[in-house]
């Protein structure tokens, strides 16, 4: 069964074989709203027409507004495996899923979620209308911003190309590691030079005397050696060929399983591992295999979602997913650095998390307290500084209500003091209806000081064309110089 979960509003998931044992997981929170289709390979019968709610129990009706009446139904033991899937990504970093009595909402997490007779697909909300919106919008928004923010092997180039085909996201991010890695591997396999031992017919590298003269005193024609072999079984490789046979087992589309195929005879003679967290941090990124650095940061995230922990038992399962806090963040950082800085006064830089730039508020016993790192520092070419932050939350449109909460201003407000900075700028995505917003400091006798904190709202839909990408990057720089 295959579940698409599309918006941001709510999805239910409920068995439906016994009326008496009805259990919901429903996607839900502030700022997604969700939808469930077959996929080609779902069971008959997961959708449900908005007309059925009426024939929906109470307990279930409570779960879903009139907006969002789309369902799917897993038997118990899907749940139950959904469940303990989410408490061993839990164990490991957040719960994707917060657990009630009959229902589930999801948290900040988006990708894809794959265990035995279940696959779901989570997609940020990037329309207020998504129920009227096809799933691709709201991959290609998510896939542009994983580009960007460097959490993908995708050059931006391929990006138009690859969202073309209509697949979900499992197989959209297995055919883009695929078609890198086949242009990568086209290019040579890493090798390496180890130390090997022989007992030779011909010699080679350094004669080992003392083991050679106990072990061929009887065998002149043998010469027991020490010498340097050029090899592609190495760590790296035994990774990337992990990764190859796990995605070649998820995926449908015929093409990226020939790609997967040519990489695994490419590596032929790499050797067959259980990637574990260990061999990942053994493998290291030089001069010589950088061009694979990306490559690896896939196959990271890849096998964290693969880890086994005691609480997933036997299941077979696989996620990748994306905390999309961290991605947008990243994406900013990316975007301003690729897209916007060109388009700048010659001297500005950019620091991501204020890299080289952090400071403390507090200051006790000699050592500093309450660590301040901005998600985005801009340095004018006069050394004065720009702070950026970026969260992602839709704010609540409208004037009855303030939607930039107290704690976001407060955050700002203190990077703003801290840095020096006469500007700091909240970002956010965009939302129909909301508008610009800005807030003057005050200073003593309640003074409009120079400082001030704005609220933008970043439009992230439609990037996938290079036209949008162009028209966004000439907003910030006309909005980040103004």
């Amino acid at each position: 069964m295959s579940i698409r979960l599309e918006h941001w509003e709510r999805i239910s998931i409920t068995d439906a074989t016994k009326a008496s044992e009805r259990r919901v997981v429903s996607y839900s929170s502030a700022r997604r709203r969700a939808c469930a289709r077959p996929s080609n390979r779902s069971v008959k019968g997961v959708h449900l027409a908005d007309e059925r709610l009426a024939n929906l129990p109470a307990t279930m009706q409570h779960t879903t507004r009139p907006a969002t009446p789309y369902f799917a139904s897993i038997p118990p033991q899907l749940y139950e495996r959904l469940r303990r899937v989410d408490e061993a990504h839990g164990a490991r970093d957040a719960p994707i899923f917060t657990w009630y009595a009959h229902y589930a909402k999801a948290s900040q997490w988006v990708g894809v979620v794959q265990l035995d007779g279940l696959q779901l697909e989570l997609l940020p909300k990037i329309h207020d209308d998504d129920a009227d919106r096809p799933a691709a919008d709201a991959r290609a928004a998510l896939v542009t911003m994983l580009a960007y923010a460097g959490d993908v092997p995708l050059r931006l180039r391929d990006l138009a190309s690859l969202l073309e085909r209509n697949a979900d996201l499992g197989e959209v991010l297995a055919a883009m590691f695929a078609e890198r890695l086949v242009e990568e591997l086209a290019r040579g396999p890493e090798r390496n030079y180890v130390m090997r031992r022989e007992n030779l017919t011909t010699f080679r590298g350094k004669l080992a005397v003392r083991k050679h003269l106990a072990l061929n005193a009887a065998h002149r024609e043998r010469f027991l050696c020490d010498h340097d072999e050029l090899v592609s079984d190495t760590a790296l490789n035994q990774v990337l060929r992990a990764a190859c046979v796990l995605l070649a087992g998820t995926v449908r589309a015929r093409r990226t399983g020939d790609l997967l195929a040519r990489c695994l005879a490419v590596l032929d003679d790499v050797a067959d591992i259980v990637v574990t967290a260990t061999i990942l941090e053994r493998v290291a990124i030089t001069r010589q295999n950088e061009r694979f650095a990306p490559l690896l940061a896939f196959c990271r995230m890849l096998f964290a979602g693969r880890a086994p922990t005691a609480q997933s038992g036997p299941t077979r399962t696989f996620s990748l997913l994306f905390d999309m806090n961290a991605v947008f963040e990243r994406f900013v950082a990316g975007f301003i650095a690729r897209e916007v800085l060109p388009l700048l006064p010659a001297g500005w830089k950019s620091h991501s998390q204020a890299r080289g730039h952090t400071r403390h508020l507090l200051l006790s016993a000699g050592r500093g307290v309450l660590r301040l790192a901005p998600d985005l520092l801009l340095e004018r070419p006069d050394g004065s500084l720009l702070v950026i932050d970026t969260k992602w939350k839709r704010l609540t449109p409208g004037a009855e209500r303030r939607s930039v909460s107290r704690a976001d201003l407060y955050q700002l407000y203190a990077y703003g003091q801290r840095f020096q900075a006469t500007r700091s700028v909240l970002l956010y995505p965009h939302v129909e209806g909301v508008v610009p917003e800005r807030f003057d400091v005050l200073g003593d006798d309640d003074v409009i000081s120079e400082s001030r904190i704005d609220v933008r709202y970043l439009r992230v839909h439609g990037l996938q064309s290079r036209p949008a990408r162009d028209v966004l990057a000439d907003q910030l720089a006309r909005e980040l110089s103004s």
